[in-house]
């Protein structure tokens, strides 16, 4: 009997990622908590009566999955939270266009453009990209 229900769970395409047909794509699938709860189900239905499972140790798996859900979570929130501070560093670096700056190695120049990069936002002085963080001193130009 423990056979058969571990044999259904583990040949569904679902959770293998095995596809049908020759033009299928795989889909990437997480296991989300229901399907956590239906694989403690089974295991509970198919456990060998002479030898249970200990409560602590099903306690022990709901704990790490409520972890795993929280930091996730937290990692989705995290990511929500550097979108929003590259786009408020962005629209501090277009206050800086039309400005003369001085980077940390002491180059000056005057800012005529941003580039959004996927290491943060650069300024463009004199034709050079000039990283957003690396600005010690912004002020007006020279007339």
């Amino acid at each position: 009997m423990a056979t058969e229900s571990s044999a259904s769970i583990f040949s569904n395409p679902a959770y293998t990622g095995a596809t049908t047909g020759s033009n299928s794509v795989k889909a990437k699938r997480n296991l989300g908590q229901q399907d956590f709860m239906n694989l403690l189900i089974t295991q509970l239905k198919n456990q060998d009566p002479l030898n249970p499972v200990k409560d602590t140790e099903f306690i022990s798996q709901l704990a790490n999955f409520s972890s795993l859900e929280q930091i996730s979570s937290m990692n989705t929130n995290l990511e929500k939270f550097l979108a929003e501070q590259q786009k408020q560093s962005a629209a501090v670096a277009v206050s800086m266009i039309g400005r003369e700056i001085t980077d940390v190695s002491g180059n000056k120049g005057l800012v005529t453009g941003i580039v959004l990069a996927d290491d943060g936002v650069k300024l463009v002085v004199n034709g050079k990209e000039i990283s957003y963080t690396d600005v010690r001193e912004v002020r007006n130009p020279r007339n």
